[in-house]
C-alpha cells in the first residue's frame, strides 16, 4: 500500500506538467479573420447606435449575424446604415440580403471577400466543448469557452445552451465545435454562464433560400416578417392541437394545464383567513420567450391562466364585487400607438360544459404587418353566489383564426368534477 501511495503522490507533479489545452487559441488563430463587428450607424451623427458581430458564411462576400443586430436598418432603412469592422481597421458597407426573424437571423452582403466562409454542423452531445467568439461590449474580438447542453427543452423556439459567458456586442457571432465548424449562432445570455445559441441548421435554410436569388436582397422586409410569423404560428398551432394536453382539477373545474412541452405552468394558492375571507387556486401557463422583432415588442407570446375563487363567508354583491375584480386581462406586449391600433372587442355568453359563462374576446391589429393581431380573451363562470372561475388567454401578434382555434381548444377542455 505505501508503494502505491508513494508511486500516486510522485505522478501528482508530472499530472501538474502536462501539456495545456491550447484548441481556443488555434481557432481563435484560424478564425479571426472571418469574424467582423457590425456597426449600425445613424447617418445623421456619423456615429454607432449599437453594434454586433458577423462572419463570413456560404460566400466570401456574406456575412451571418443576428436579426436583432441589423433590425434597425430593417424597420428604419433611411435612419441607419450598417459597416463591417475587421480586426485591422479596415471598414466597408453591408446589404441586408435575406432575415430569419423567427430564429433572429440574418445574412448581409459586403462589396468585396472577406474570408473564407465557416461551416455548420450538427449540435453535439452534452458535455463536448464550444467556442464562442464575439466582440463583448464593442471591445476586440474576444473567445469564450462553455460547453453543450443541448436544447432548451421548455423553449418556443429552439436554443441550444451554452454554459459560456456571451456579453452584449457578441450577438450575432460563431459558437465553434473543437473542429472550427460552426454549432450555431450566439443570440442571448441570461447571465451567470447561461447563454443561448441559434442550431446552426437554420442558418443553413436562411443560406438555401437566399441562394435561389442569387443572394439578390429581398424588397419588402415587413411582408417577410409577416409571412415567417405567419408560417410559425401555423406549425406552432399545429403541435399544440396534436400534443396531448395535461388536464388538472382546480377547485371544482378541470382545466388544461401544459398544451406543449414548450410551455411552462405554475400553480398558486392562497387560502381563506381573516384578512382575506376567500379562497383562490391559480394555474398559471406560458411560454418563456418571444421572437424579437424591434426594440418595442416582440412576436409569439403565449399565455393563459385559469383561477378558482371560492368563499364560505362572502356571498351575493360582496362576492361578485370580489370575483368581478379578476374579471380582466394583464396583457404585457410591449407594442405601442405606432406600432398597433385599438383592440376592438366582442362580449357575449357562452355554454361550457353546461355552464354559463361571460366572455370577452379583443384583437387589436398591427399596423405594418396585415393579418397580425395581439389577441386577448377573459372568460368567467357567472351566476353563481360563492364560487366562480376565471381564464384568461393572451397572444402576440398571431392571426385572428389562430386565436380563435387555440381559444376553442381550450375552452373543450374544461369540465365538471361535479
Amino acid at each position: 500500500m505505501l508503494r502505491v501511495l508513494l508511486l500516486w503522490a510522485l505522478s501528482l507533479p508530472l499530472l501538474a506538467a502536462a501539456p495545456s489545452d491550447n484548441v481556443a487559441q488555434q481557432l481563435f488563430a484560424a478564425s479571426k479573420s472571418a469574424v467582423y463587428r457590425i456597426d449600425v450607424i445613424s447617418p445623421a451623427t456619423g456615429r454607432k447606435s449599437s453594434l454586433g458581430t458577423g462572419f463570413v458564411f456560404g460566400d466570401s462576400q456574406m456575412l451571418a449575424s443576428n436579426f436583432h443586430v441589423i433590425s434597425e436598418k430593417v424597420h428604419n432603412p433611411e435612419q441607419s446604415r450598417l459597416e463591417w469592422l475587421s480586426i485591422d481597421g479596415r471598414r466597408g458597407p453591408l446589404t441586408v440580403v435575406d432575415i430569419d426573424v423567427v430564429h433572429d437571423l440574418a445574412l448581409l452582403k459586403a462589396e468585396q471577400p472577406l474570408g473564407i466562409p465557416f461551416t455548420t454542423t450538427a449540435i453535439p452531445p452534452k458535455g463536448a466543448a464550444l467556442y464562442s467568439l464575439g466582440h463583448p461590449l464593442g471591445l476586440d474580438l474576444a473567445i469564450v469557452g462553455g460547453t453543450a447542453n443541448g436544447l432548451l427543452e421548455k423553449a418556443l423556439f429552439d436554443k441550444i445552451h451554452f454554459s459560456g459567458n456571451l456579453n452584449p456586442g457578441m450577438s450575432g457571432g460563431p459558437t465553434l465545435d473543437a473542429n472550427g465548424q460552426v454549432v450555431g449562432v450566439n443570440v442571448s445570455t441570461a447571465g451567470e454562464a447561461v447563454s443561448f445559441l441559434v442550431p446552426a441548421r437554420y442558418l443553413d435554410g436562411l443560406l438555401a433560400r437566399a441562394k435561389t436569388r442569387q443572394f439578390a436582397p429581398l424588397t419588402d422586409f415587413k411582408l417577410t416578417i409577416t409571412d415567417q410569423l405567419k408560417a410559425h404560428n401555423a406549425r406552432l398551432l399545429e403541435e399544440f392541437l396534436s400534443s396531448d394536453w395535461l388536464v388538472e382539477p382546480l377547485g371544482n373545474a378541470r382545466v388544461p394545464g401544459e398544451i406543449s412541452p414548450r410551455i411552462n405552468c405554475w400553480g398558486e394558492q392562497q387560502k381563506a383567513r381573516e384578512q382575506q375571507p376567500y379562497r383562490m387556486l391559480a394555474s398559471l401557463c406560458r411560454g418563456d420567450d418571444e421572437v424579437f422583432i424591434s426594440d418595442r415588442h416582440g412576436a409569439g407570446l403565449i399565455s393563459y391562466e385559469f383561477f378558482w375563487i371560492d368563499s364560505d363567508k362572502l356571498e351575493g354583491r360582496s362576492f361578485t364585487a370580489l370575483y368581478d375584480g379578476h374579471f380582466r386581462s394583464t396583457f404585457p406586449s410591449g407594442a405601442d400607438e405606432e406600432d398597433v391600433g385599438n383592440f376592438s372587442c366582442s362580449v357575449r355568453f357562452v355554454d361550457i360544459g353546461g355552464k354559463p359563462f361571460k366572455a370577452n374576446v379583443c384583437a387589436r391589429p398591427y399596423r405594418d404587418y396585415p393579418g397580425m393581431v395581439d389577441f386577448m380573451a377573459v372568460l368567467a363562470l357567472i351566476g353563481q353566489p360563492d364560487q366562480g372561475l376565471v381564464m384568461t388567454l393572451d397572444l402576440g401578434m398571431v392571426t385572428i383564426d389562430h386565436g380563435i382555434t387555440l381559444l376553442g381548444a381550450l375552452l373543450e377542455r374544461i369540465s365538471w368534477l361535479s
